[in-house]
């Protein structure tokens, strides 16, 4: 009868040509728990032997008699020899013997690969892929028992390939309990987080994603509820109050993406109400004629959005808006200096507004008749207060064109007007002579300059216009006199006296 046990064949095997024993999968799985029963009874019959033969060799000889050498026959057993019917060849024995050698040799693959796969705690997460690849082996085990080695052997190999799927599928499972992880965690799934990373760490312990995933995982409880206390005052419009909330839960996990949006987002939108309250704040300026804190607050919401052409635009519009009233200003001030006649003054009041808009033609027409008009006053005012100076004929011959020219713009009760009467009185006694006395004592030689040299005299009298003059007296031995006398527009006649009385 051929033996059933899957570690020999028919044929005698010494020890020698043994090879380690590989158990099938059944009896793989029943050996461990067998190792130890069978220990324990190993030591039991170990013990009593030691006893048995102790009680053999010590006291058995003491009641057995020496037996007697003639009373003994002896015992011939016939030896009988026979074949077993179902005997194998030495050729079909080394078939066996190599056949069973290549089953175990994919055996022992499989025990590897189920070591591996255990160590990875298979069975939670495939846990019925890996119950069918070991029924595929513990197939093979029948065929193995059954002396049916290739067939044990190429039911093995199934279940080799099955396991080494497994094992190949426990790089993508890894790979996608961690991606499924971290997609909980967005999600707001702390269970569902948790769960996929204790799988991935299970598959690889030393996973530094799964561990940061796991560590994560616990915190989202916690960063969870602080975002949802930013989005109820989120809610209210309570930006500040929400960004607190906010910023605390990315504290808690930095990496937590959908805190990290919501301070994002929350910034975005506390910047868009402060653009549009800068906005509104201008605009409600402008209504008020503010245009200074239209512009401040126009300015702010640039500040916040410095690509804004609603902003830009505002801001234009303020600006042109405090040019208007600033030119309104200068434009006006120079109308009122004009009508007082105060041309100096509306000629800067004209250079203002140009300052502000060089374009405007008021101003421009403006300039050129308050410049003309202060250089005419400036004329006047300076003839008037200094009428002598019409003793100078190119000064008396413009003073005459000046008048002419002026003449057809003023009216009466006007500052011009009253200037020109000024100075046509002036020009009128300009040209008249007075009557002027010079005194000497008839040994000083005396000279008018531009006038005439009239020598030695006691008394002489000319007719002199108004103006400056400068008389010079001249006597050998004595030192010179230098007498400056003013004839006036008042008609008054001078007496001039020149003597020169001092000794050299």
């Amino acid at each position: 009868m051929a033996d059933n046990n899957p570690y020999h064949s028919e044929s005698e095997i010494t020890p020698e040509e043994t090879p380690a024993q590989v158990f099938g999968m059944g009896d793989v799985q029943a050996h461990k728990v067998k190792n130890q029963q069978q220990t324990k009874i190993l030591w039991g019959i170990f013990s009593l032997l030691l006893v048995l033969v102790l009680s053999v060799v010590l006291i058995l000889p003491s009641y057995i008699a020496t037996p007697d050498a003639s009373n003994i026959a002896p015992v011939v057993i016939p030896v009988e020899r026979s074949t077993p019917q179902d005997a194998f060849s030495p050729f079909e024995e080394a078939q066996l013997l190599r056949e069973r050698e290549q089953a175990q040799e994919v055996l022992a693959q499989i025990l590897e690969f189920q070591e591996q796969l255990e160590e990875i705690s298979v069975e939670s997460w495939a846990e019925e892929s890996y119950l069918e690849s070991l029924a595929i082996a513990a197939e093979g085990d029948a065929a193995y028992r059954e002396q049916n080695f290739l067939g044990a052997q190429e039911i093995y190999q199934r279940g080799l390939l099955a396991l080494q799927a497994l094992d190949a599928l426990s790089i993508e499972v890894l790979s996608s309990s961690i991606e499924a992880g971290y997609l909980a965690i967005d999600s707001g799934l702390p269970t569902e987080a948790t769960e996929a990373f204790t799988i991935a760490l299970l598959i690889a312990a030393d996973s530094e994603a799964a561990l940061v995933g796991l560590e994560r995982a616990g915190l989202l409880p916690e960063v969870m509820a602080l975002i949802e206390q930013g989005n109820n005052l989120l809610v209210t419009d309570e930006l500040e109050g929400a960004l607190e909330f906010y910023t605390q839960a990315a504290a808690v996990d930095p990496a937590h993406t959908g805190a990290a949006n919501a301070i994002t987002q929350t910034n975005i939108n506390i910047l868009e109400r402060n653009f549009l309250n800068s906005m509104s704040a201008g605009f409600s300026a402008i209504q008020n004629n503010n245009p200074e804190s239209a512009l401040l607050s126009f300015n702010q919401a640039l500040a916040l959005r410095p690509q804004s052409s609603d902003a830009i635009s505002a801001i234009t519009q303020a600006e042109n808006m405090i040019t208007s009233r600033d030119l309104n200003i200068q434009l006006n001030a120079a109308r009122e200096h004009e009508s007082a006649e105060r041309w100096l003054e509306a000629l800067q009041a004209y250079n203002n507004a140009l300052a502000l808009d060089a374009n405007v033609v008021t101003a421009t027409n403006g300039q050129e008749n308050a410049q003309t008009r202060s250089n005419l006053d400036a004329f006047l005012n300076n003839i008037i207060n200094a009428p002598l100076r019409l003793a100078d004929e190119a000064v008396y011959q413009q003073s005459i064109t000046v008048y002419n020219q002026a003449l057809p713009l003023a009216q009466e009760n006007t500052r011009l007007y009253q200037q020109l009467v000024s100075l046509r009185g002036f020009l009128d006694k300009a040209r008249v002579p007075v009557t002027v006395t010079l005194n000497s004592d008839g040994l000083t030689n005396v000279t008018i300059f531009r006038v005439s040299e009239l020598g030695e005299f006691q008394t002489q009298t000319l007719n002199l216009n108004p103006g400056s003059y400068t008389a010079v007296g001249v006597r050998s031995g004595y030192r010179d006199v230098r007498t400056e006398f003013t004839v006036p527009f008042s008609g008054e006649e001078p007496i001039i006296t020149v003597i020169c009385n001092e000794p050299i």
